[in-house]
């Protein structure tokens, strides 16, 4: 699946917890702290794993410039999301 354009640069963590909702604030502010418009990172993930035995929590921040354009790009993030994992 092709980018999109407006998602092409973004940030990426993962970070192993035992309680995702505990480690929310910390993951959010990382995220917001992500975001660099003139680097062009619209963009910014943290992945809280909780294990296999429990569910995560997925963190996504947005610029202004991208959640002005929701409508537009909500679609390519929901399509994302139902994609199967990548394994390397």
């Amino acid at each position: 699946m092709e980018l999109h354009p407006e998602l092409c640069r973004s940030g990426f963590a993962h970070h192993e917890v035992s309680d995702p909702v505990a480690a929310t604030p910390a993951a959010l502010a990382e995220a917001e702290a992500g975001l660099d418009l003139q680097a062009g990172v619209l963009m910014h993930v943290v992945w809280l794993d909780a294990g296999p035995e429990h569910s995560g929590r997925m963190v996504l921040v947005l610029h202004d410039i991208v959640a002005d354009r929701l409508p537009r790009v909500l679609p390519w993030l929901v399509q994302a999301w139902k994609q199967p994992a990548l394994v390397s």
